[in-house]
């Protein structure tokens, strides 16, 4: 008897425990949805309830701090390209506020704020107008030299074995109909 009141007395103390760790673990992703919520209010310089959010708060956590000895980063130039749908996008600096880098891929450019994401463009190669755009003539063949004459040579046998697989078929359509004509009985006409 008495082990079984020494178990029943663990068990209590042990729900108490995980009801203290659970509220614990509530009250840390409160106050971590807090944070957040901050943040992005600090961000906008907007009222939270009735707390006054200031910006220009300590922003370590959110990206790059410039180092104070070296000097402001210059705005950068984003060249012109040809995007994936064949348009140019005109070239555009990148000098609005933070976003002073350009940023990206080759076929869609952007400004943006940190150095690390910035676009290397001397790797990209959608500066000139695509090939499948000139309309004018159609692109020069590479390949006109090493034309294969017995290529034509088989698409002509494969054109006379179909013609003449056709035929075949349209005789023996034709010939059942008549047959079954011929051997059907003559109607004599009641009046």
């Amino acid at each position: 008897a008495s082990s079984g009141s020494s178990g029943g007395g663990a068990e209590p103390g042990l729900g108490g425990r995980m009801r203290g760790v659970i509220r614990l673990l509530f009250g840390y992703l409160v106050a971590d949805l807090l944070t957040l919520v901050c943040r992005a209010q600090e961000k906008a310089g907007q009222q939270l309830g009735s707390f006054v959010v200031l910006s220009g708060g300590n922003h370590s956590s959110l990206g790059e701090q410039p180092d104070p000895s070296e000097p402001p980063p210059t705005p950068d130039f984003c060249r012109g390209y040809f995007d994936v749908m064949g348009q140019w996008d005109p070239p555009f600096n990148c000098s609005s506020g933070e976003f002073i880098f350009c940023c990206g891929t080759c076929g869609f450019r952007f400004c943006c704020k940190f150095k690390k994401t910035r676009l290397d463009q001397s790797t990209c190669t959608n500066y000139e107008t695509p090939l499948w755009m000139n309309t004018g003539k159609p692109p020069s063949r590479i390949d006109d030299s090493l034309h294969d004459p017995t290529r034509d040579k088989t698409n002509l046998i494969v054109y006379i074995i179909c013609g003449v697989v056709a035929v075949m078929v349209l005789v023996g359509i034709f010939t059942k109909l008549g047959l079954e004509k011929a051997h059907r009985p003559q109607r004599e006409h009641m009046s």
